[in-house]
């Protein structure tokens, strides 16, 4: 008892040995007695000399150093100096209240609809559990200057192809507000965040969410999404919320060319029901371009199927341009972005299933003449040759073989393919065929791309992936393996693109034909017309025979009625190609 007393006394780890010491004084002298007034009186007489003697002790701060020696109570000793004094903890932060009212109204927010929305909400309701002190745009005194920043740039979404009108942000003047008003600020501070991140998701392509599955399965593409919670905590770190939202948009140099000239075009009311044609052209080619890759390579392919144009740009700069030959109106050539696998030389053509099912079966069920004019052969499912004219073909399923032409000089992919495997098993190579690069309009392919000068984009790419040089190239083509597939070991991305609109390096905008109806869907999807899109076909569906193998037997003119027919001028012929085995 007596120890307890002196330790609450008297503060440290010196205090309490006095007061242990103290303590075995009384047991020393043999305080056993029942007289509580005769002890408490020993009791008051060493405590309050040992209070007398502390008061020549210098003061010690509590838990000072283990190896500190204990203070001393002779007055010849010299006074200790100071311990430092320990750092005083932080002053907590002083809690807004409208903080406290967002946190309870996110927690019961009925859940959105969608999930990007979804997503949102559980990015806001993280971010402010964890968030102290005040909100990121509103306090009880009102409006933070960055939220007017921020609501400055989002009024301005219109000069960048968004709609500023579908981002609801309170008008709050100064003063309407008072800061017992929590209710209304803390509704306030949501709806700021939930548009920005609103924006953000606009920014990047939001706005169709999932263009292969909304606008065509043709049209393989993305937005570019950045999840929330990064969003709203780079919001909070940053200092200019209208200068991030910016950088939000596509940092191409092509995107802001077209935006620069639609900005011109834009209604002076802001009403967007009064764009014209063209400002809808360049707002749909804006959006496409938030949906490519962030980073589109330093060394690459771009194949503009609009424009019947291939590109290679290395380190932004255009290297070599060329005619391509793009996929027929009901066999489009499919938008997407895949790496370079392969350079195929001397290479092996694997027929699609699609040219297998609806091209070569009528013809081996009329006698088989495609198969000996191009040279092609069946094999099984493992790789087995085996002879085509032992089948009875109108009962005889194609869809279980396989069908290759090998290399040589009736082969549909010439002398060098391009590899990017895919789902859409689209790729680029040469062709025999060179009048389809003639037409203005170059839709004639099974959906492949046919490329000009193919051998000089083999060069290219090859001495920027292996250092090999044009000679070397030129000999493994004349006498290299066959299919001779060389890997790529760069990242080398090929993109086929649908754009439009394009701004040249004189600033002058250039336009070309909407041959697949990619544009006016995105220009429906927009402008909020959804039940207007028309679909197409699924490419990526299970092919089925459009035809009877009955029906064909029974109209078959016998084995040579499709022999060819020299006599054609070199346009029919390249139809009979095209159609039957156009890539």
């Amino acid at each position: 008892m007596v120890r307890i007393f002196l330790d609450k006394c008297i503060q440290g780890k010196d205090s309490r040995k006095l007061a242990a010491s103290a303590a075995g004084a009384i047991g020393n002298a043999g305080v056993r007695v029942a007289n509580r007034d005769r002890v408490m009186g020993n009791f008051k007489g060493i405590l309050f000399g040992t209070i007398a003697a502390f008061a020549t002790i210098q003061p010690v701060l509590a838990d000072p150093s283990p190896n500190e020696a204990p203070a001393q109570n002779a007055p010849a000793q010299p006074a200790m100096p100071p311990a430092p004094e320990t750092a005083a903890a932080p002053a907590a932060v002083a809690e807004d209240p409208v903080l406290g009212v967002v946190r309870t109204k996110l927690r019961v927010t009925h859940p959105a609809d969608n999930e990007r929305e979804r997503m949102d909400q559980a990015a806001l309701t993280e971010f402010y559990a964890a968030r102290h002190g005040e909100g990121l745009w509103v306090t009880a005194s009102g409006l933070k200057p960055a939220a007017k920043a921020l609501a400055a740039e989002i009024e301005n979404a219109n000069a960048y192809g968004l709609d500023a009108s579908v981002f609801k942000l309170p008008k709050l003047e100064n003063g309407a507000l008072t800061a017992t008003d929590t209710d209304a600020l803390a509704d306030a501070e949501i709806q700021y965040s939930t548009a920005a991140l609103l924006y953000a998701r606009y920014a990047r392509g939001g706005r169709i969410p999932d263009p292969s599955e909304m606008l065509t399965t043709e049209f393989d593409r993305r937005p570019q999404w950045i999840e929330p919670a990064t969003v709203i905590n780079a919001l909070a770190d940053s200092h200019e919320p209208d200068a991030y939202l910016r950088s939000l948009h596509p940092q191409q140099p092509q995107f802001e060319k077209l935006r620069q000239i639609y900005v011109t075009m834009l209604p002076k009311d802001g009403k967007l029901t009064k764009l014209s044609p063209t400002a809808k052209r360049i707002r749909a080619n804006m959006e496409m371009w938030r949906w490519m890759w962030l980073d589109m390579g330093d060394f690459y392919v771009l194949n503009n199927i609009p424009e019947f144009m291939q590109y290679v740009y290395k380190d932004g700069k255009i290297i070599r341009s060329a005619k391509i030959v793009a996929g027929q109106l009901d066999k489009q050539s499919t938008i997407f972005s895949r790496p370079l696998k392969y350079v195929v030389l001397r290479p092996t053509w694997r027929v699609p299933e699609s040219i297998m099912v609806n091209e070569l079966w009528p013809s081996l069920i009329r006698g088989g003449a495609l198969m000996r004019q191009y040279g092609l052969q069946l094999e099984t499912k493992d790789g087995r040759r085996i002879d085509w004219r032992k089948y009875d073909w109108a009962t005889t399923d194609i869809r279980d073989f396989n069908v290759i032409q090998p290399p040589g000089p009736k082969s549909v992919l010439g002398h060098v393919k391009f590899s990017f495997p895919s789902q859409h098993t689209i790729f680029m190579h040469d062709t025999p065929d060179k009048w389809m690069f003639r037409p203005a309009q170059r839709t004639l392919s099974h959906g492949c791309l046919r490329v000009q000068n193919p051998m000089q984009l083999a060069e290219m790419i090859l001495m920027e992936d292996k250092g090999w040089d044009a000679a070397k190239v030129a000999e493994l083509d004349r006498s290299g393996p066959l299919n001779n597939e060389i890997p790529i070991t760069k990242e080398i991305p090929i993109h086929l693109v649908y754009f439009t609109a394009w701004v040249g390096d004189d600033g002058k905008l250039k336009t070309f034909g909407d041959v697949y109806g990619h544009e006016k869907r995105i220009t429906l999807a927009l402008d909020g017309q959804w039940s207007k899109i028309k679909k197409g076909r699924n490419h990526l569906a299970p092919v089925e025979p459009s035809f009877s193998p009955a029906a064909v037997a029974a109209k078959s003119r016998g084995i040579d009625d499709e022999a060819p027919r020299s006599a054609q001028k070199e346009e029919s012929l390249g139809d009979i190609i095209g159609n039957a085995f156009g890539l």
